[in-house]
């Protein structure tokens, strides 16, 4: 068998459909090439949640937000709206309280800023412990010590001498009345309490009687300068002890009772 020359047209157009395929096929594999390079590389062993995202592809603008999974956009949104609702039910809550009532008065109103106002009770009593007495003789002893149904404070050693404890009452109030409560099984000494002033004014006085293996209070409604002022005065108790009576006397505490005018 014999082989027919082409003709030089047919070759020719050979060779132009031969180069338009190879330009096309070359085309659209750069082109493959390019979007793989913007695309970010699927997972692998090294990389579970994908390849880094390299700086080429953040400075093409291509890489494109639907990318990101679809539960990570959505737990962004979820934590987004929480911290809203959070900011939003911190605006309602009530601040902390800073605000206080002096003695005599109580809390009537709590503003959302944590202040107070206040409102000053008719009548009250203030009371205060001899546990918290000083003795007013740099040179006494005392300790702390327990009856059936209290507890409070006497002298070991040194001269005879009173237990100091400071009381605070409501400015302007009126002192109504005086009381001391103490354990007295002494027949040597008798205890006794007295309210003063810090100008060294008496304003009150009581004394128990005998020796009585027992609690006892006693009080008195003679008051003398009713009127508390606290601009130019402070108020404390003297309560008696004394080391001949020891334990037998132990002043246990003092009350004020007072009304507002």
């Amino acid at each position: 068998m014999r082989w027919k020359p082409f003709a030089a047209g047919a070759i020719a157009g050979v060779l132009v459909a031969l180069a338009a395929v190879a330009a096309t096929s070359g085309s659209a594999g750069a082109q493959q090439r390019t979007d793989a390079a913007q695309r970010p590389a699927p997972a692998t062993a090294a990389f579970p949640g994908g390849h880094p995202i390299d700086a080429a592809q953040v400075a093409s603008g291509k890489l494109s937000f639907e990318r990101m999974p679809a539960e990570v956009t959505s737990a962004l949104q979820a934590h987004s709206d929480e911290i809203v609702k959070t900011a939003e039910l911190l605006e309602t809550k009530q601040a902390r309280i800073s605000g206080a009532c002096a003695p005599g008065s109580a809390i009537r109103v709590v503003q959302e800023d944590g202040s107070v106002v206040c409102q000053r009770l008719p009548r009250g009593v203030v009371s205060v412990s001899a546990l918290s007495g000083v003795a007013r003789r740099s040179d006494s002893a005392t300790t702390q010590g327990a009856v059936q149904g209290a507890v409070g404070r006497y002298q070991t050693e040194g001269d005879e001498d009173f237990l100091v404890v400071p009381i605070h009452l409501p400015d302007g109030a009126i002192v109504t009345g005086f009381s001391f409560t103490c354990w007295d099984a002494s027949p040597k000494v008798d205890g006794a309490a007295y309210l003063y002033r810090s100008d060294d004014v008496p304003l009150a006085t009581v004394a128990l009687e005998g020796a009585r293996e027992e609690v006892r209070t006693v009080s008195t409604e003679s008051i003398q300068n009713r009127r508390v002022e606290n601009g130019p005065y402070a108020y404390f108790v003297y309560m008696r002890i004394s080391p001949l009576a020891a334990g037998d006397l132990m002043p246990v505490s003092a009350s004020v009772s007072y009304r507002m005018p």
